[in-house]
């Protein structure tokens, strides 16, 4: 009887202890969406493509490297709020997983750190540092530093998301096997994956433009599966009966 008391005790315990934190995860998960949206929504104002001249390009990004400095901001906040949600994600699929389909949550863990680095070094660091710096030298020294900068994060956001596939793939299996989120949440997972993973051979836009059209498509949906398993995964949390209250009575 004592021992069947203790473990009730710790089950409150842990209850209590993991329901804020799991509404601060998935909650994280929603922050990534907006952010990055936010941060899209900014970037279409600077008004250029890989496929203007270095000139163009150079001065576009000195007379919009205020804009600049406001995306590298907010890609701060969705690179952090992203890896808390990862986690999250994580631990939820690694516990409803089979022991042979382990190496799916590996690869969700692991794709969706890649991704999420490497959109960091792109959105952060380099766009941080032209609109910081460079932006100006580009202008009016070189425009070359300019063109190859703004190249170089197509190029790195192209290489984030083949890692990305991989965790939306394995991530989207998982959801149909272990049936945590709906089957339909799974699918997209997987279509985004699928599109994320051939935009790559289109270098996102720099090799061919079919590269950037399914790199838009392929994360669109990835922001769907996001949000959406974000929200079912905070209100879940939300109705979760009290087991205190349960105890005592």
């Amino acid at each position: 009887m004592r021992a069947d008391v203790t473990g009730e005790v710790r089950i409150v315990i842990a209850a209590r202890t993991s329901r804020p934190w799991g509404r601060y995860a998935w909650t994280a998960g929603i922050v990534y969406v907006i952010a990055l949206v936010a941060e899209s929504v900014i970037a279409i104002g600077v008004g250029l493509t890989q496929n203007d001249s270095a000139a163009k390009m150079a001065s576009g990004l000195y007379e919009h490297r205020d804009r600049l400095l406001v995306i590298a901001c907010l890609s701060v906040v969705y690179a952090a709020a992203f890896v808390i949600y990862l986690c999250s994600l994580y631990n939820l699929l690694r516990g409803a997983a089979t022991e042979r389909l382990r190496i799916l949550g590996s690869l969700v863990l692991v794709g969706g750190v890649v991704f999420i680095v490497l959109h960091a070094v792109s959105d952060i660091g380099i766009t941080g540092l032209v609109g910081a710096k460079l932006a100006a030298f580009g202008a009016q020294h070189d425009q070359g530093v300019s063109y190859a900068l703004y190249l170089t994060t197509y190029a790195l956001d192209s290489v984030a998301d083949v890692f990305g596939s991989l965790s939306a793939i394995a991530a989207g299996l998982l959801v149909m096997r272990s049936g945590v989120l709906p089957r339909w949440l799974g699918w997209i997972a997987i279509v985004a994956g699928i599109l994320l993973f051939l935009q790559g051979f289109g270098l996102g836009g720099v090799i061919a433009s079919f590269g950037l059209v399914l790199d838009i498509i392929g994360f669109v949906l990835f922001l769907i599966f996001v949000l959406v398993s974000s929200v079912i995964l905070l209100r879940r949390e939300d109705t979760v009966p009290n087991t205190a209250s349960s105890l005592n009575r």
